[in-house]
């Protein structure tokens, strides 16, 4: 029997099981398979799915993809920790929340208020004191000159009176000095003396949002003892997000600060985002020989989220055009990319490729494939699995 004899008994099997059992399925149309191609009618393929469609070509640069993960734009985070040791009185943002620069948190109580309000308040006080002995002093000073101007008092004496006039006016100097040091350290908890300067309705500190943004961990609760930087909140605006891509040291002279890039990450396969390369690491790690490589993303509509593993799409050379095939035109039989290659005459042969990056579900073939030849797009499987029968013995 020649090696290219098409074997029919797997097909008269089929046929006679259809015939005794006539509420099953109707048989698979008729296969012919053989070592170096499979044969299948019209009727046949199209039972399968297998559409056949020629190979086209597209315009496409030689890539690389590195991988990497998303992270917190840390320039728009703000991690807030305690000022002050204290105890949280309540949580007002909670995970979730969008909130704006300023918009208060959280309050807490802290002894340390009480002292900050009572320096306050001494400081008004002697700065009232003071105005008053300037007022004073210049008072005395007119009159002095009044009475030398009569000839009824020595030079000396005006000068004596104007000295004081000068000693008061520094001493209040220094008095409102104490006031605005003590007005900064409100501010500095976050208080203001504006509306009370009296301090009675100033009691609580507030933990307040440095910047606008999403609130992402909230790492107190009602009752928490805190002490000068305990983490009380993490805020962060997620308008932009950092990309930190693995990039091999030998793709570096690929890479610069300000060359745009294109990512993609699991959850939008159909998609990229693209990023702009802001940092070039300085190190190479020594394990995996690779560089960290961030990329600033606009994050439009939240859509990305913080530690998403991404894919990044480095571009090797300029554009020209390729050979691509759909990459559910692609099976590995022994290891190795292969597509199956039909005469339109039914017979589908495999062949073997090379193949390079995908794009858009479109795989480019280095080699092994040219365009216009006619191929298996969809079905490839069932191709596969039938040639896989062929070359085995019990096949």
């Amino acid at each position: 029997m020649s090696r290219l004899r098409t074997s029919r008994w797997p097909l008269l099997a089929a046929a006679l099981i259809a015939v005794g059992c006539r509420e099953q399925a109707p048989a698979t149309p008729p296969v012919t398979t053989a070592t170096e191609f499979i044969t299948l009618d019209e009727a046949a393929q199209q039972h399968a799915g297998i559409s056949v469609a020629a190979v086209e070509t597209a315009l496409r640069a030689e890539q690389t993809e590195a991988p990497g993960v998303l992270a917190l734009d840390e320039r728009r985070t703000a991690r807030i920790g305690s000022l002050v040791e204290g105890v949280v009185l309540d949580t007002v943002a909670e995970v979730g929340d969008r909130v704006k620069a300023g918009e208060v948190l959280a309050t807490m109580h802290s002894p340390v208020v009480h002292e900050t309000w009572a320096g306050y308040r001494k400081a008004i006080a002697d700065r009232r004191r003071l105005e008053k002995e300037l007022a004073f002093a210049i008072a005395a000073h007119e009159r002095a000159q009044r009475l030398y101007a009569d000839k009824a008092i020595s030079l000396q004496e005006v000068q004596r009176a104007e000295a004081s006039r000068v000693a008061a006016e520094e001493t209040l100097d220094m008095g409102r000095t104490e006031v605005r040091r003590s007005e900064e350290e409100l501010e500095h908890l976050g208080i203001t003396n504006a509306e009370d300067p009296t301090g009675e309705s100033g009691e609580q500190i507030p933990v307040k949002a440095p910047t606008a943004g999403v609130v992402l961990e909230r790492l107190v609760t009602r009752g928490t003892t805190v002490t000068p930087g305990t983490p009380v909140y993490v805020v962060s605006d997620l308008s932009t997000l950092w990309a930190l891509v693995e990039i091999d040291e030998s793709l570096l002279s690929h890479v610069r600060v300000g060359q745009s890039m294109q990512l993609r990450v699991a959850a939008y396969p159909n998609e990229t985002f693209a990023g702009t390369v802001a940092l070039v690491g300085d190190t190479v790690n020594p394990k995996t020989r690779r560089v960290t490589v961030r990329c600033a993303m606009t994050n439009t509509g939240g859509r990305l989220k913080p530690q998403m593993y991404t894919t990044a799409v480095i571009r090797e050379r300029e554009p020209s055009q390729a050979v691509v095939v759909p990459a559910d035109a692609i099976q590995a039989i022994d290891g190795r990319p292969t597509v199956f290659v039909t005469d339109l005459e039914g017979r589908f042969r495999p062949r073997v490729i090379d193949i390079g990056s995908t794009v858009d579900g479109l795989v480019e073939v280095r080699s092994g494939l040219h365009a216009g030849e006619q191929i298996a797009v969809a079905g490839s499987f069932v191709l596969k699995s039938e040639w896989l029968k062929s070359a085995t013995p019990e096949g």
